[in-house]
């Protein structure tokens, strides 16, 4: 018999009365900013925030069976840490091969090469580390994306550039521009297409390359578009599968493509809608984090708080898993979505933290 992980975990923050934050901003009870008013300097108080720690439960299973490379599942090590696996040895056991030492169940830390389990269901996320605020005061995380294994960031608390640290989850923040050079302070969207990182936010709605060095912001969409062409003036999520750069907007509740092809006649950065599915067909109002892994094109949104996939040619969704609002872990804000190889990772204004998600 072999130890089985079993998560329960919940987090909960409240805000005083009266205290205002970016994350109180919005037309729903959520708080989603929607329509962040141009120009308008945002200041407030931080209300007390009370966290509720994660209960975890050891229980006693058989040993899992060997699942190969583990493409798309995820994984714990005994100690409650997420790993990706080794190839089963010849006793047919497949074992971790990342453990961390940080957050141990039981005071001990495991060892790469101890066991591993299955931990979630599909559609659920598993913690990365225990980092407060990222390490680094960002209580507003937002969307993400991957060059190579690093993983990027958007701070909208801090206004900057993040690499995360997929082991530990803390943060460091790129360069010290302020604004990120261009005046963009709520920066919403974040892709990379081969080791260009590409940037949308809900102040300029233009879109823009971002300096992996400095952290500083170059605009790529013509003078001539505003909103993207489409009166898009919630931007959010990027995402990019081979060339092709999407965004999914919260003005209008829709799945694009944007032009960076600077050649063609279309100007740069100029959206072009995909398919005519209202409210992504899920009633999803506000979509917010975009990732692509292989073909497949994965979202998160405010309004159910669940893992969808959407179809690139109709621009709906569907729910990846029956996994009800929070992804397991309590998360009813998430804001970001990246892929590093076969692994999806997650974070969110509401916990404030770094997720590895299961979505088969």
């Amino acid at each position: 018999m072999t130890k089985c992980i079993f998560t329960l975990s919940f987090a909960a923050k409240f805000e005083e009365t009266g205290a205002v934050s970016l994350k109180t901003l919005g037309r729903d009870t959520k708080g989603s900013p929607h329509s962040l008013p141009k120009g308008r300097v945002l200041w407030g108080t931080l209300g007390a925030l009370v966290t509720l720690v994660a209960l975890v439960v050891l229980v006693a299973c058989p040993a899992a069976n060997n699942r190969g490379g583990g493409t798309g599942q995820l994984y714990v090590c005994d100690n409650g840490t997420p790993s990706s696996l080794r190839d089963a040895t010849a006793d047919g056991i497949s074992r971790c091969v990342s453990c961390s030492p940080i957050a141990t169940l039981d005071g001990t830390a495991d060892s790469i090469g101890s066991t591993c389990q299955f931990s979630v269901e599909v559609g659920e996320a598993a913690r990365i580390g225990m980092a407060m605020q990222f390490g680094e005061s960002e209580g507003t995380p937002y969307d993400l994306a991957a060059i190579g294994s690093t993983l990027y960031m958007l701070g909208v608390s801090t206004v900057t550039l993040y690499t995360l640290d997929t082991t530990t989850g803390r943060a460091t923040q790129v360069g010290s521009a302020a604004d990120f050079g261009v005046s963009e302070r709520f920066p919403t969207g974040l892709a990379a297409i081969g080791t260009t990182l590409y940037m949308v936010g809900s102040i300029n709605d233009v879109l823009y390359t971002l300096s992996t060095t400095t952290g500083v912001a170059t605009q790529e969409s013509d003078a001539s578009v505003d909103e993207f062409g489409v009166g898009e003036n919630g931007p959010q999520g990027l995402a990019a599968i081979g060339g092709t750069l999407y965004m999914v907007g919260r003005d209008t509740d829709a799945l694009y493509t944007l032009n960076i092809d600077s050649a063609d006649m279309t100007p740069d950065g100029r959206a072009i809608q995909v398919g005519n599915a209202t409210n992504f067909g899920v009633i999803e109002s506000q979509p917010s984090g975009l990732a692509a892994i292989g073909g497949t094109l994965y979202m998160v949104g405010l309004t159910n708080d669940v893992l969808y996939t959407l179809n690139t040619t109709t621009g709906g969704a569907i729910q990846v898993g029956s996994a009800t609002a929070g992804f397991g872990v309590g998360e009813g804000f998430p804001t970001g979505l990246a892929a590093i190889g076969s692994t999806l990772y997650m974070v969110g204004t509401n916990t404030e933290a770094l997720y590895a998600l299961r979505y088969q």
